[in-house]
């Protein structure tokens, strides 16, 4: 019989996927035993699966940041580690579940919460190299508080960039449904009224009354049509190659290329604080914070600095020759330099960026609104007053 195999080699660390044949599973399960790896996962091929709880499913997500404080709040009380994860195992529902599955059967087979983690890939490697080093001077209850305040502060702008793109959202699509009911309905029954003087009409006001017509005509294709559009915009939107080509596109303009920098500074600066709180040396803490780069300059940028720092310059001279630093960033990374408090001074210049890219949210959604509005109601107004031309020129040639 044929079976498909998921399999640890402990030897190299990875998980592995192969097919076998064997005479029945007990027997397979014995030949990968006597190589020294261990069983994740098998089925039979065309028969029904017998996974053990180790990935979370893709497209399931759970909250990272409400799990690590719930395991730090058990580990403060007192708890070891498996008992604060088969303590939550049993009041937690959902995606979470899942991954708090994988974590307990990890940690029953030995391994360390870091480990555990990594192998679930349902972690950032941010969270598993912070719970790797705080292993090692025994403070993983602090590294799990520390990456859920770093996710809430994270949390917090994603909230605030969608709340500043909903009201223009709102904004946009009710202009566009009142214009599309004038179009298809108010439209149609004034050229029925003043039909004899249609063809007098001016040509926009013609080109106005032949458009809400045609909607009037074909309401089902309009809103097939919307359906579409709207089941497009939304798959663009799910997909991560549109989304960064998106992201470049927006980059070429100034004030958002600015923007989108700062907002990448305030993840990798709160990133490196996280991580040199926890016993990470500054390259390797730049190694990993620098995979939150959302554009390849900036990535580059902090390889550069990172071969520098490891070549033997200071902090403060490699982000300062590679972009990353300003004057003011400079100064307070020299500070840290002398005190040797250089997980402060990261600190100091996340929440510096952070508060940037807040500021620019609310001046940008402050002049988006009336922006939008006048545009809307200049696009109602328009379509109103060439509605009206037909009642003008009555007006005009009965007096």
């Amino acid at each position: 019989m044929r079976y498909q195999v998921r399999l640890f080699d402990s030897a190299s660390g990875e998980v592995r996927r192969l097919v076998a044949e064997a005479p029945d599973e007990s027997s397979l399960r014995a030949n990968i035993a006597a190589t020294g790896a261990t069983v994740v996962a098998l089925r039979e091929l065309g028969g029904a699966a017998k996974w053990l709880p180790l990935r979370l499913p893709r497209g399931r997500r759970f909250d990272v940041g409400l799990l690590c404080i719930e395991l730090a709040r058990l580990l403060r009380a007192g708890l070891t580690l498996p008992e604060a994860v088969q303590t939550q195992l049993g009041r937690v529902q959902g995606p979470a579940r899942a991954v708090y599955e994988g974590l307990q059967a990890r940690l029953i087979e030995g391994k360390r919460l870091s480990e555990a983690m990594r192998l679930a890939d349902a972690f950032p490697p941010v969270l598993v190299a912070a719970i790797r080093a705080s292993e090692r001077s025994g403070r993983v209850a602090e590294a799990l508080e520390e990456f859920a305040r770093y996710d809430a502060s994270l949390a917090e702008l994603r909230r605030k960039l969608i709340n500043a793109a909903i009201y223009p959202c709102l904004v946009v699509g009710f202009g566009f449904l009142v214009s599309l009911f004038l179009l298809g309905y108010v439209v149609p029954r004034f050229a029925q009224i003043f039909s004899e003087r249609v063809a007098q009409t001016s040509s926009a006001t013609g080109v106005l009354i032949k458009l809400g017509q045609a909607v009037n005509a074909h309401p089902w294709w309009v809103v097939g049509g919307l359906v579409v559009i709207l089941a497009s915009a939304t798959w663009l939107a799910a997909n991560s190659t549109v989304r960064a080509a998106l992201v470049r596109a927006m980059a070429r303009i100034g004030p958002v290329e600015r923007w989108l920098r700062t907002l990448q500074l305030a993840r990798i600066t709160h990133s490196m604080e996280m991580l040199l709180r926890n016993g990470f040396p500054v390259p390797e803490a730049m190694q990993l914070a620098g995979a939150l780069a959302l554009r390849p300059d900036v990535a580059a940028a902090v390889k550069k600095a990172t071969g520098a720092i490891e070549a033997g310059q200071s902090t403060s001279t490699a982000w300062s020759s590679e972009g990353l630093a300003d004057s003011y960033a400079a100064r307070i990374l020299q500070a840290g330099e002398r005190t040797g408090n250089l997980a402060a001074c990261f600190e100091t210049l996340a929440h510096t960026y952070r508060l940037d890219v807040e500021t620019a949210l609310e001046r940008a959604s402050r002049i988006a609104e009336p922006v939008l509005l006048l545009i809307v109601a200049t696009l109602i107004g328009l379509i109103v007053v060439l509605m009206y031309m037909p009642i003008f020129d009555l007006a005009s040639s009965v007096g």
